[in-house]
């Protein structure tokens, strides 16, 4: 497998390779560690926060002196075998270290761990593991699932971007990518695309009596797009902009401005009639022009935007 590329864009990561291949890593980087962090005890938690084991400097480095050279160890099976489970009484001795470096099975960095929650873990039964191969086993499973629906956004061929509930950029594919480098000839600037997203201003919604689904117009991104909820345990956590230069179902009339589904004749015709006022008035620059071009009094026509809510100033 190959090894892990990662980028970094305003404290965002793109995962260009397996960010969970267990290769990324070698029990000789755990071992750095104990000596960087200038620690005799490192413990191992899983992404739940469970208290996997911990791992002893000694018992690491005397494992480590009794590999013939050569031989290569997975890190994720190194850790596992070695890291124990210790009782509160074998922690005391470690009481003097205010803060202890957390890692995951593959020898990764999960921030730090107060003393007052280390020991609470190993004393807490719902703060322990069920069981080290249970744990272990879901931990690896989970993270080669994330990986696998990477995988398969990644693969998909149309331009994907994820954002939380809050806005903030959670995922974007390549194809994303080479969408926005075609328009604005520069790699994605992720403040820019958050902001444009979230405008309202910017984002047109379009919808047709044929299809179930909005469609959306963003103007600063020249892209239509399909918006997708994200669920996790039954509940929205975000949207996938499932996005496409084309302009949605080729099949169905598409209307903007208003979401016609389930709606009357009168609806429809109505927001077909605001779409002509809105789309001739910003050509025409002023309503006299507009409505000489409609055939229609600037009276008749200053009636029709108010009946629309269209405001001339804006």
């Amino acid at each position: 497998m190959s090894e892990k590329k990662e980028k970094t864009t305003d404290g965002k990561q793109a995962f260009e390779e397996n960010p969970f291949n267990p290769e990324n890593r070698r029990p000789e980087d755990v071992v750095r560690l104990f000596y960087t962090r200038d620690v005799p005890i490192i413990p191992v938690v899983s992404k739940r926060g469970i208290l996997l084991g911990i791992l002893k400097k000694e018992d690491i480095i005397s494992e480590l002196s009794d590999i013939e050279r050569g031989e290569r160890l997975r890190v994720d099976d190194f850790i596992t075998r070695l890291a124990k489970k210790l009782t509160l009484d074998e922690l005391l001795p470690y009481g003097e270290i205010r803060q202890f470096t957390v890692i995951n099975i593959f020898g990764e960095e999960q921030g730090t761990w107060s003393r007052l929650q280390l020991f609470t873990a190993c004393e807490t039964p719902e703060r322990a593991a069920p069981g080290p191969d249970t744990e272990v086993g879901r931990q690896k499973e989970e993270q080669v699932l994330e990986w696998m629906i990477y995988l398969i956004l990644e693969h998909i061929p149309r331009p994907l971007y994820a954002v939380n509930m809050q806005g903030k950029t959670i995922f974007y594919n390549s194809h994303f990518e080479e969408l926005y480098r075609r328009h604005f000839k520069k790699d994605v600037d992720i403040d820019f695309v958050e902001r444009t997203i979230g405008d309202g201003e910017k984002n047109e919604l379009l919808s047709g009596k044929k299809s179930d689904e909005l469609i959306f117009f963003n103007r600063d991104l020249k892209v239509h797009y399909e918006k997708i909820p994200l669920m996790s345990r039954k509940k929205k956590v975000g949207f996938l902009l499932f996005c496409s230069r084309e302009r949605g179902d080729k099949g169905s009339s598409l209307i903007p401005g208003v979401d016609i589904r389930s709606r009357s004749l009168d609806d429809i015709m109505g927001a077909v009639e605001r779409l002509v006022l809105v789309d001739l008035l910003k050509d025409k620059k002023n309503p006299a022009a507009a409505a000489k071009n409609l055939k229609i009094s600037q009276k008749s026509l200053i009636h029709k935007m108010k009946k629309h809510g269209i405001d001339w100033k804006k």
